[in-house]
């Protein structure tokens, strides 16, 4: 029986840290990098594990940079977007994770994600301001929140 129980309990260990290293229901769309400017859009991810739960988002991008390059004063943003009517926390060198509590906006049900971001540097490519869209385009990511 002690044998019985310890494998039981080894099986509910493994199921236990799967299941928190690997989010149920994730969205995931990958980016190609050809934006110019360390803000280059990589990878959006997200994941909400019920219909009335918050979302979870990490964003990476392709070159690493400072945190104080979002600084409140400065012109440079990563900006999610959010279509709450689509039909059909710490900031590291390439990585933006945040939470978005439920009600608006994001609402009960599926909700459809995009980020875009805008880079101005003093000199060279990005004097203008690089932009750059994830996914690309007029694109939505759909998020399927989890049982």
């Amino acid at each position: 029986m002690y044998t019985r129980l310890r494998g039981s309990l080894t099986v509910f260990t493994v199921l236990v840290i799967a299941a928190t290293a690997f989010p149920a229901r994730a969205a995931v769309v990958v980016d190609e990098d050809h934006a110019k400017g360390p803000l280059d859009l990589k990878r959006l991810a997200a994941t909400k594990h019920s219909a009335g739960g918050p979302i979870h988002i990490s964003l990476v991008t392709c070159g690493t940079w400072e945190a104080a390059l979002l600084h409140v004063d400065g012109p440079d943003r990563i900006y999610v977007s959010f279509n709450p009517d689509r039909e059909g926390d710490a900031t590291t060198g390439h990585l933006v994770r945040l939470t978005v509590p439920r009600g608006l906006p994001n609402p009960d049900g599926h909700p459809w994600l995009a980020a875009r971001e805008g880079y101005t540097s003093v000199g060279g490519d990005c004097a203008d301001t690089c932009r750059d869209r994830i996914p690309d385009d007029d694109g939505w990511l759909k998020l399927t929140p989890g049982r």
